[in-house]
């Protein structure tokens, strides 16, 4: 049986584990995919504006 490797991310005890997307032969192929997918992540930091309230994250690859 061949093994085939995905890699997963989590961001913060509050969020759920994230599977990224693509399989891979090893584990090293996976974690270097893993390093380049979230070195394009984007960040957006956004004023709250009135009542102070938890806002859901949103993560976003282009």
């Amino acid at each position: 049986m061949k093994e085939v490797f995905a890699a997963w991310i989590k961001i913060d005890e509050t969020l759920p584990w994230i599977e990224l997307q693509g399989k891979y032969k090893t584990k090293k192929e996976a974690k270097k995919a893993a390093k380049e997918i979230l070195h394009h992540t984007q960040i957006m930091i956004v004023e709250m504006l009135g009542k102070k309230r938890q806002v859901k994250a949103l993560a976003i690859k282009h």
